[in-house]
């Protein structure tokens, strides 16, 4: 599905590794395919649960592949990545990301613990109306789970997610 050892391209032109972003509980990698949203129209569309997600202790990144570049290095989506302070919106520069090619017009998402074992995957085809509810479906199992482990874990010591 993807390759963690292969560097990614920050807004800031800066080359980031996964482990570089992963949150207190783990992260979730959002690979958008060729002629998908533009990196702004993401960062605004799920601005609220990513932050969300952020509380709970997992990143969200949105990972575009090297042809796409155009969508998420342009002016508007370079400002908000800086308006949010974090990377994350990044390209695949290299080509190497992705281990089998993104469909265009798809998303593919996945979630990782902190040791990078994979929990949660989805592939959502953007030509349906049902795109942005499937994603954001995707993103409420993995705030479920981690309110699951809220609930179990009574500190931060005994939680096994962190």
């Amino acid at each position: 599905m993807i390759d963690a050892s292969v560097p990614l391209l920050s807004h800031d032109y800066t080359h980031l590794y996964l482990r570089d972003v992963m949150g207190r509980r783990g992260l979730i990698v959002v690979g958008v395919g060729r002629t998908g949203e533009r990196g702004f129209q993401m960062l605004y569309r799920f601005s609220e649960i990513c932050e969300r997600l952020e509380e709970c202790g997992v990143n969200v990144i949105f990972v575009y592949q090297k042809e796409s570049a155009r969508h998420v290095l342009d002016a508007t989506s370079i400002l908000g990545a800086r308006y949010r302070q974090k990377p994350l919106l990044l390209l695949d520069d290299d080509g190497q990301f992705f281990v089998g090619p993104l469909h265009p017009r798809s998303l593919r998402a996945a979630h990782f613990d902190r040791e990078m074992k994979r929990l949660y995957t989805a592939e959502i085809a953007l030509g349906s109306e049902r795109w942005d509810p499937s994603l954001r479906a995707f993103f409420a199992q993995v705030i479920a789970g981690s309110d699951r482990c809220k609930e179990a874990c009574s500190t931060p010591a005994d939680c096994p997610c962190i």
